[in-house]
């Protein structure tokens, strides 16, 4: 990795480089790192060094290391600016999985319809029937509202499926190894609420289109 200021030392505790070199290769695609049982040494390693991860990368990238903290637990991850982007390999969301990160945040959070896990089949089931989200998820993969047939449920099941894989590259969901039907949301799931509060808030006037 090369950095225009050749004189930066980044300090880390126990000479640990090792372990910022997976850190910060998930923090620089835009994963949210906290403390959970697949992302546990990072999230430890940044708890250990964060004075001198937070000054490293607002010198070298001009970004700025963040935490969140609520009841759920605290996660990490780059919060940057646009001029930024192009320094960083960030993952993000398609438009299609962004609609399904609102719908399954209104659907925890606010209307607390799950508990922290649960099984596609039943968030299908869910989003199918839900009288504010159908009419948008209906437009968007079958062009107008139809009614409840197998290959409308095998359509909806694959955007379910797809949208997860997406999530989880962000450390927002974590599929269950036993069992890759069910999935987990994880602490940082919480930044869906932060980023996207003003459309979870109005679902109603989200507009949709198959396009």
């Amino acid at each position: 990795m090369e950095y225009q200021d050749k004189e930066i030392v980044l300090e880390l505790k126990n000479n640990d480089f090792g372990g910022f070199a997976k850190a910060d290769h998930f923090l620089r695609s835009g994963q949210h790192i906290q403390d959970h049982k697949s992302q546990k040494r990072s999230y430890q390693f940044i708890e250990d060094n964060y004075p001198f991860l937070y000054a490293f990368y607002e010198k070298v990238y001009k970004t700025k290391l963040s935490y969140y903290q609520n009841i759920n637990g605290k996660f990490y991850f780059l919060d940057y600016f646009d001029e930024v982007k192009s320094k960083l390999s960030k993952e993000s969301l398609k438009q299609k999985s962004t609609l399904f990160a609102i719908f399954l945040y209104m659907l925890h959070r606010v209307e607390k319809r799950f508990s922290t896990t649960l099984t596609k089949q039943e968030l299908v089931e869910v989003l199918n029937t839900h009288q504010k989200i159908r009419p948008h998820i209906h437009r968007i993969f079958l062009g107008a509202e139809k009614e409840d047939t197998a290959p409308t449920q095998t359509t909806i099941y694959k955007w379910v499926s797809d949208s997860l894989r997406d999530l989880e590259k962000l450390g927002w969901t974590q599929t269950l190894d036993e069992d890759s039907e069910q999935f987990e949301l994880l602490p940082a799931f919480e930044r869906i609420g932060l980023i996207y509060a003003d459309a979870i808030n109005n679902i109603d006037e989200i507009r949709t289109t198959n396009d």
